[in-house]
């Protein structure tokens, strides 16, 4: 099985995606910060043959453009949208991973006839105090310096994301963060300036919201039910924010059963 990686122009620049080839109706992967379409590697060879899936870069990480100023979430999805869209995909369904619950909403939202499901792992279901605090924890990148100290402090950060050392997955996380210094500062102050709320209010498709059971955003799932109760949801196995790679098999589980039953309703 072969992941194969390649570029579609859009009017902004370039997004860079990795792709499996499949039958039937797509599936669009989005990605966390720092990360990139990476972290959806080993989901992706788990679920090969299933349908075409494809996994994007946002913009500001991984293989694509570095947007410029201060973009907003709703700048972030008409990119996205546009790569989609030089894609040839027509109707798709969206998994998002923590920054990417956010793009993958929107998208939903907006292209509502077009979306068959919604998949969120790690969603931020919060109030505008809350997004506040948020963004207040969470620092901004460290600039570098001429002893590099910002190395050590950019890994020390990428570090505590997981609950214990996985020499793989933070030196790849590590790598993310380092080339999305920008990057991850725009993403992360586009997501606290959405009312992730009321996209979501906007959204039709079936949706399915999970998180791991030690991710930062888990306590939040009871409100999504809720204000959804028809959504699905599932608590997952201990991953952090890593349940793409460090719970793969599960996570392709409860994938591949909620679009059976998505597809076969």
């Amino acid at each position: 099985m072969i992941i194969n990686k390649a570029y579609v122009d859009i009017s902004a620049g370039q997004i860079h995606y990795r792709v499996v080839a499949g039958s039937g109706i797509p599936l669009v992967f989005l990605h966390r910060t720092p990360a990139s379409s990476v972290t959806f590697e080993q989901m992706m060879i788990g679920m090969a043959g299933d349908r075409p899936i494809y996994a994007l870069d946002t913009p500001g990480f991984g293989g694509s453009f570095d947007p410029a100023g201060s973009p907003s979430v709703t700048d972030y999805r008409d990119w996205l949208i546009e790569a989609i869209d030089g894609l040839n995909i027509e109707a798709f369904h969206l998994f998002g991973h923590h920054t990417g619950t956010h793009l993958a909403t929107e998208i939903a939202a907006k292209l509502a006839d077009r979306t068959r499901s919604l998949m969120l792992n790690g969603v931020a279901y919060l109030t505008a105090d809350e997004r506040k605090q948020f963004h207040e924890m969470v620092a901004d990148s460290v600039p570098p310096d001429p002893d590099g100290r910002y190395l050590i402090e950019t890994w020390q950060v990428i570090r505590g994301l997981f609950a214990e050392f996985d020499p793989e997955l933070v030196h790849r996380e590590f790598v993310g963060a380092m080339r999305a210094m920008q990057g991850r500062d725009q993403a992360f102050a586009a997501i606290w300036n959405q009312d992730y709320p009321a996209v979501m209010a906007k959204v039709i498709c079936p949706m399915f919201v999970m998180s791991a059971e030690d991710d930062f955003f888990v306590p939040y799932m009871e409100r999504v039910k809720e204000a959804h109760p028809e959504t699905r949801i599932a608590v997952l196995g201990p991953a952090k924010v890593a349940s793409p790679e460090l719970g793969t098999d599960e996570s392709v589980k409860v994938v591949r059963e909620f679009l059976a039953d998505v597809e076969s309703a």
